[in-house]
């Protein structure tokens, strides 16, 4: 990588998946890709500046056509959203912005008319004016076609499809977009959008992708191309590092991947208290590339298997048999570990199950989770019945998201009745006694849990979402995200009244991979703790190094605590004292 010893930049956003990643900068924003950057001469202003106009003038051409077409096709109503573009396309709030800043950077004009429309765009998102909020589609359409009209200055590779290694800037980045990052090419990536508990997030600390969030004006200034090193501890993007930043980072790459190795070297060690207590760490899972990784990390099997990115991450549902194979697998590379497989969770911020006729106002409250399977039964007995006959070929469970009441839990019953009798008329081999558990992640469903228990044979709690639910925040709003506390008393209590009803009880969720409330969550009597492949050597060597007895004390005094802070506290307090070199 180029070093440039001139500007360095700091951008501060919100770290959300540790790590250091280093490598050129790429810039993606909804819509398109930004166009590359080259630095120009004074004397390539006008140049620059003919070339913005001949774009211009075709654009205008290209619209006042399509208006034109569609006027003729569809009327006069139909055809006005293009007047919408045209006036847009002459702003003269953009050009104005523009006219300072192309001088200003000195750079390619496409790169620099990018960078401001980007940022215009960001602002109408957040306006309180549900009209214009809905303009900035259109906006970015324009902004298409305007880049596509102006004579390309070089080529500029999508993040994913580069060869260099790169550092991955982006407004914002969906869950598939997430999902469909090649970890050999994007090294890590940054959004001016997002949350902590956004999926976003979660999916990159489970492919171990350093990330930061929530970075004002990113795209605005972002630079493709230039050396960048992105730091998901302290939550900061460095662009143009200097050599004495660029060997600072390196030296403390290095110092984590050596401290990282040694943990590794515990795997084959128990989880388990200094008092004696045991508990099974599992995996969370969402892809077969992980696979190797369980058992190079030493997991006890899989606790989460999401299964949404399989059956909706390639165009079209699996059927049956694709379905079975594709687990079988999975439960043979596990063997004798249990694999937990969670059926289809859709919606919220996750993958869509189907395109709706209408927007949900409310999706986290909406048709997601079992409430879509139990509304697809013919699509839903197909999991079930693959999920079953994976269970011959190794120990199995299967649990529900977004379970609120017993009601879903007799309409799931019955559906499994259904397909083991559809199996046994088929002659296909299934465990008559696979697991059958229920996530709790509404808080009906937790206080619930004694007569739940009576019916499934676990819980996994989901504490994000149990989080969301209980207090009432948007765990992707980014105006209330600094409400969102999973060490909120009330989620505590609910946990602990989940716990008390008797039954094995785990934790799938993004608590279980905080090293500042292991502590807490050992106390509280969680007997197995679920996290993504490679947060598991750290939960280890925490549990291996906390006293049960201690942790549980602590525990009984956060329940009567009144605030998250002070729960948060007690907890990594212990933590602090069991395993401080996990803090350096």
């Amino acid at each position: 990588m180029e070093i440039d010893d001139g500007f360095e930049r700091r951008l501060k956003g919100q770290p959300v998946s540790p790590g250091i990643a280093i490598g050129v900068l790429r810039v993606e924003a909804q819509g398109c890709s930004a166009p590359a950057t080259r630095t120009i001469l004074p004397v390539e202003l006008e140049s620059e500046w003919a070339r913005f106009e001949a774009a211009l003038t075709r654009t205008e051409e290209e619209l006042h056509s399509l208006k034109a077409r569609v006027e003729h096709l569809s009327g006069a109503n139909e055809a006005a959203i293009f007047d919408a573009h045209l006036l847009f396309l002459r702003d003269r709030t953009i050009l104005n912005k523009l006219r300072k800043e192309v001088p200003r950077r000195m750079q390619n004009i496409d790169s620099v008319y990018y960078a401001v429309v980007q940022n215009f765009m960001e602002v109408m998102r957040h306006v309180d004016d549900s009209y214009l909020r809905s303009r900035v589609a259109d906006i970015g359409d324009v902004l298409q076609r305007v880049l596509k009209n102006m004579a390309p200055v070089a080529a500029s590779p999508r993040a994913g499809e580069s060869a260099e290694p790169c550092v991955l800037a982006a407004y914002d980045l969906s869950p598939s977009d997430t999902a469909d990052l090649d970890p050999n090419t994007v090294l890590g990536f940054v959004t001016e959008a997002g949350s902590a508990v956004s999926h976003t997030a979660i999916l990159a600390r489970s492919l171990g992708l350093p990330a930061v969030v929530a970075v004002p004006h990113l795209v605005m200034e972002s630079r493709v191309g230039r050396p960048a090193i992105l730091d998901g501890y302290s939550g900061v993007l460095i662009i143009n590092p200097t050599a004495e930043t660029l060997d600072h980072y390196r030296e403390i790459q290095a110092e984590k991947e050596k401290a990282y190795s040694a943990l590794i070297e515990m795997k084959d060690l128990p989880a388990e208290t200094t008092d004696g207590r045991r508990i099974r760490l599992a995996a969370n899972v969402e892809f077969a590339h992980e696979y190797g990784a369980i058992s190079r990390s030493g997991a006890e099997g899989v606790g989460l298997y999401r299964t949404e990115f399989f059956l909706l991450g390639n165009g079209g549902l699996p059927d049956e048999e694709t379905q079975y194979e594709h687990y079988r697998e999975l439960v043979e590379r596990c063997a004798p570990h249990e694999v937990i497989f969670r059926t289809l969770d859709s919606g919220g911020d996750k993958l869509p199950f189907e395109v709706l006729e209408e927007k949900e106002d409310n999706p986290f409250l909406g048709w997601r989770g079992i409430r879509v399977s139990l509304s697809r039964p013919e699509v839903f007995k197909e999991q079930l019945c693959a999920i079953l006959r994976a269970s011959a070929h190794g120990k199995v469970g299967v649990m529900f998201p977004m379970v609120s009441g017993i009601t879903e839990v007799r309409d799931v019953h019955a559906l499994l009745d259904e397909c083991r009798t559809d199996l046994r008329a088929r002659g296909l081999a299934y465990d008559e006694n696979m697991r059958v558990g229920i996530m709790i992640e509404v808080p009906s469903a937790a206080m619930m849990a004694d007569v739940l228990a009576r019916h499934v044979d676990f819980f996994s709690i989901g504490t994000n979402d149990l989080t969301q639910y209980t207090i009432a925040v948007d765990r992707v709003n980014y105006r209330v995200a600094s409400m969102f506390r999973s060490t909120h008393p009330g989620v505590v209590r609910l946990m602990r009244q989940t716990i008390a009803a008797g039954i094995p009880t785990g934790i799938c969720g993004e608590m279980g991979g905080d090293i500042t409330l292991v502590p807490l969550l050992v106390g509280l009597g969680v007997r197995e703790l679920s996290v993504g492949t490679h947060l598991l050597p750290l939960i280890r060597f925490a549990i291996r190094h906390l006293n049960y007895e201690e942790c549980r004390i602590m525990a009984e005094e956060a329940l009567q605590a009144e605030d998250s802070y002070t729960i948060r506290r007690l907890s990594k307090d212990l933590a602090l004292k069991s395993y401080p070199t996990l803090f350096d």
